[in-house]
């Protein structure tokens, strides 16, 4: 089995191969950058014996407004890349286009985008109106065609479709109810929100075609491609969190339509990725005040444990019968099994990625400058821990500022 994994550092078998492995490099080295900058940034506004805070202000969202234009630019370049790829494979019959489900789910995405333009040009009552409308119809339309699609039996038999209803139900009761109770505070979106939403949104998507390897059985590991959307939930809440990765699962089913089933759409595409909204949970209810860090990561293996039990009851009740295949395949009778078939699937790819996203998060949450700008652009305010965040840190024009001051701890809590 693990000689079947495929890796892409070096993997150039074909247009398309190629260019994953052209974009995990790209990424590598954008990260790279993007970490060498912040530490300057840092070391220039600790060392420097004189400096005017009001520009040191003023240069650190210079240079994260730059990084977000580099972030957009990337982001189109490697959607624009990869769908070009996707249509020249199908083209060559490496890759299947289904009408129904395609152009209908493409019609939803665009309908979105347009709505969050309008609302962030005009962000009043009768646009956010009509945006709810035009959503809405777009929504039923993918829903019409899916059944249209699963009635008429070109999808595919399920091994369950009881089943598969029962457990799209719980997930989904459990998402919700997760994010409203630990998000009491009723946040709706704003311009910032939006801005931010786009942003990360069109930066998951784009690096959810980075991969690191792609496993025997299926489903890839890919470069922290979750991060942008977690932290997206970490600074605006979980409600917005789902709302924001309910968007995001509709853009997955664009890239990779595998669908057998309404309630198993539902399972891996719309509860799924809505899951990974409720990593800013703990923050929510203020847990682990004074501790960042460690608020983002609970937050994420909760987030990430939602989305292993909705994509795991998928696999059982419409993916189970591939199990008896791998089983031959591998020599593994265990995997005949769809219970331990779908559970061996999921942790093969998504603990691993689940690690590679908090890896990467430790590197962006260790700079301090980050975290300011976590808590100045999300405007989320905790308690102050007078234990951890009294203690003077800068000077300035012969006067101290402490880390409570500016509203940050040491170890990365908003105050």
């Amino acid at each position: 089995m693990l000689d079947d994994i495929k890796n892409y550092f070096a993997n150039f078998d074909g247009t398309t191969n190629s260019c994953r492995t052209v974009a995990l490099w790209i990424t590598v080295a954008l990260v790279v950058a993007f970490v060498a900058t912040k530490i300057y940034a840092a070391a220039a506004a600790k060392f420097s014996k004189r400096y005017d805070g009001d520009a040191l202000i003023a240069g650190g969202r210079l240079l994260n407004g730059a990084w977000m234009i580099v972030a957009l630019v990337y982001a189109v370049c490697m959607i624009i890349t990869f769908s070009a790829c996707y249509f020249v494979d199908v083209s060559k019959g490496e890759d299947v286009l289904v009408p129904i489900l395609f152009y209908p789910l493409i019609v939803t995405v665009i309908a979105v985008t347009s709505c969050a333009i309008a609302l962030f040009v005009k962000p009043d009552i009768i646009t956010k109106i009509i945006s709810a409308v035009v959503c809405g119809a777009a929504l039923v339309a993918v829903i019409v065609c899916m059944a249209v699609y699963y009635a008429f039996g070109d999808a595919g038999e399920a091994k369950s479709g009881l089943g598969l209803y029962l457990s799209a139900v719980g997930v989904v009761a459990a998402v919700v109810v997760f994010a409203f109770l630990a998000d009491r505070k009723n946040r709706a979106f704003d311009t910032r929100s939006i801005t931010f939403a786009a942003v990360c949104v069109a930066l998951s998507f784009a690096l959810s075609y980075v991969r690191i390897f792609k496993m025997p059985m299926g489903g890839s590991i890919t470069f922290a491609s979750m991060l942008p959307l977690m932290l997206f939930a970490f600074m605006f809440g979980s409600r917005r969190g789902i709302a924001v990765g309910l968007i995001y699962g509709v853009l997955q089913a664009v890239q990779d339509p595998w669908i057998i089933h309404p309630a198993q759409f539902v399972l891996d595409y719309a509860v799924a990725f809505s899951a990974i909204g409720l990593t800013g949970c703990i923050r929510d209810i203020g847990l682990l005040k004074g501790k960042m860090s460690a608020q983002f990561a609970l937050g994420a293996l909760i987030a990430v444990a939602l989305r292993f039990v909705s994509h795991y009851f998928s696999g059982v009740f419409a993916f189970g019968a591939y199990g008896e295949f791998y089983a031959a395949e591998y020599n593994m009778p265990v995997l005949a099994n769809a219970y331990l078939y779908s559970f061996v699937y999921q942790c093969l790819y998504l603990i691993p990625e689940l690690a590679v996203t908090l890896a990467v998060s430790m590197i962006v949450f260790a700079s301090r400058t980050f975290r300011k700008q976590i808590v100045s652009y999300s405007n989320v305010k905790a308690v102050k821990d007078e234990s951890e965040c009294a203690a003077p840190t800068v000077n300035i024009d012969g006067g101290e500022e402490t880390e409570a001051a500016t509203g940050i701890c040491d170890n990365g809590s908003a105050t």
